[in-house]
């Protein structure tokens, strides 16, 4: 009986740390099988995502035209970190990082893999991290691509 493949959620901020994760993930899963879905999750608000991702020229334009606008925006920076592979999927998810990503393992996936900034004890636990919120309610297994 052949070994089941992996199903891998890469979570991304598009940050060096999240591009690691992600080349850990396709590691992984050129070793062993499987698929991988890059998952980002933006602000719920058109406004706040456009605002977030620092492209105010997304705002202008035809007014009801910024939801497309930034849906093609997300698909380009997915499609820039799996460049190389055409195989990973894109899912691009709104709300709270940890809340969403930790909904979003749940729906069948084995292993959760995700970039850690390295900012260190004291400071993640002042300004709250979205790794340490994962690590402690994640349904699944996390792997965590730390600071070179």
């Amino acid at each position: 009986m052949a070994p089941r493949k992996l199903r891998l959620l890469v979570a991304v901020d598009f940050s060096p740390e999240s591009r690691r994760a992600y080349r850990a993930a396709r590691d992984l899963v050129s070793r062993s099988g499987g698929s991988i879905v890059l998952a980002h999750v933006r602000p719920y608000s058109d406004v706040g995502a456009a605002v977030a991702e620092d492209r105010g020229d997304l705002i202008r334009g035809k007014p009801g035209s910024l939801p497309a606008r930034l849906e093609k925006h997300y698909a380009e920076r997915l499609r820039a970190i799996a460049k190389e592979d055409r195989a990973t999927r894109h899912l691009v998810l709104r709300g709270k990082p940890s809340l969403e990503i930790r909904r979003e393992a749940a729906r069948g996936y084995d292993i959760l893999v995700m970039g850690s900034r390295g900012r260190g004890r004291v400071a993640a636990s002042l300004l709250g991290s979205t790794v340490q919120e994962i690590l402690a309610r994640c349904p699944v297994p996390v792997l965590v691509a730390g600071p070179r």
